[in-house]
């Protein structure tokens, strides 16, 4: 049975993810030169137990992350390839937990490791409470969600609430479908790219002093999150070709359906904004708040508004991304930041209007 849970779910699911765990890899040790590697996340770390709200940021990071587990796992025991797992319930009942704690703790073993590290600089710092705390936290986490699998093999079909029940059909903007299938079938990546914008935007920012007042760095990072927001909108425009075809048949305006992305993506926006928001006047000006929320948001729009012109392959699509965010930081380093949000803003409005239909039609 341990042969054949690592291969249906283990190796199953490090395979499926690897983009997303290659992508942290290059978030967290591929932007630091090998020999600031120990230094960087000593200070990341230190940065964790001296701020509490970071490390409760941290802690609901990897909560998030337990729940992509979850879904995965519960996913492919309810399914017909899964049938062979419910062969688990013929062991012990302490045996069978222990292979799905396994399971769990081998998916978690990223976050594990981390939190180790974290425990181990704090006791390092003579922080115990965080020592101990950190580590019982995911283990907390792996032995409820053990317990979960255990519930559904000997409840097949349960879902929370009980049992499964017909429920009746609600009105859902069209916003709240794409945002709910980045929450669903993209949550890692999600709460990656928020982790690292967020994050790395909000230690850069709190460093800003009047004396030393230099935001480059910060919008190079500001861009590059940009660019894994970019690969969230390719996603949710392949889902729309394949599965939301029939949104285009609607009798909806073009102005209603161009603003239900418009807050779409304000929404998608939201946690950068208000870290944005929260830094504002100390350390940074309201005026770079306002060029920062206005330069990402109006490039997420146009770059929405480019899929409905030309169909584009992921390669073009992210040399597209790449042409943009150099044109985006030259008007950084030039200071005409806000002048170039506005139009392409204006480009958005036009590209969507002119090609909506059109594209269509193809």
């Amino acid at each position: 049975m341990n042969h054949t849970v690592n291969k249906i779910l283990l190796s199953a699911y490090y395979r499926q993810n690897a983009g997303f765990f290659l992508f942290l890899f290059v978030v967290f040790f591929g932007i630091v030169a090998p020999s600031q590697q120990l230094a960087y996340h000593y200070a990341l770390i230190q940065g964790m137990l001296a701020a509490p709200a970071f490390l409760f940021v941290v802690g609901v990071a990897w909560l998030l992350y337990a729940g992509k587990v979850f879904r995965f796992v519960t996913r492919v025991i309810d399914s017909r390839e899964g049938l062979l797992l419910y062969q688990l319930k013929s062991l012990p009942p302490r045996r069978c937990y222990g292979v799905l704690l396994k399971v769990q703790s081998v998916a978690f073993l990223p976050v594990s490791a981390y939190a180790l590290a974290i425990a181990g600089v704090a006791a390092y710092e003579g922080a115990w409470t965080s020592a101990v705390l950190v580590p019982a936290y995911v283990a907390l986490i792996c032995g409820l969600s053990a317990a979960g699998y255990y519930r559904r093999l000997a409840h097949p079909g349960a879902v929370r609430g009980g049992l499964l029940r017909q429920r009746r059909p609600q009105r859902a903007p069209y916003w709240s479908i794409l945002l709910r299938y980045l929450f669903d079938d993209n949550l890692g990546l999600l709460t990656a790219i928020k982790i690292f914008g967020c994050l790395l935007l909000y230690l850069l920012l709190r460093q800003q002093t009047p004396v030393d007042y230099d935001l480059r760095m910060p919008y190079f990072v500001y861009s590059v999150a940009l660019f894994g927001h970019g690969i969230l909108l390719f996603r949710c425009r392949r889902l729309e070709e394949t599965r939301l075809i029939c949104y285009r048949a609607l009798p909806v305006s073009l102005r209603k359906r161009f603003g239900q992305y418009c807050l779409f993506y304000f929404l998608l926006l939201l946690p950068e904004m208000l870290v944005l928001g929260w830094l504002t006047a100390d350390p940074i000006r309201f005026i770079d708040t306002l060029e920062l929320i206005l330069s990402g948001y109006s490039l997420l729009v146009l770059l929405n508004s480019c899929l409905f012109v030309i169909a584009l392959k992921t390669g073009d699509f992210l040399k597209l991304c790449l042409v943009i965010f150099g044109i985006l930081y030259g008007c950084v380093l030039g200071g005409f930041l806000i002048a170039m949000s506005g139009f392409f803003f204006f480009t958005a409005v036009v590209l969507f209007f002119r090609g909506y239909y059109r594209y269509e039609l193809r």
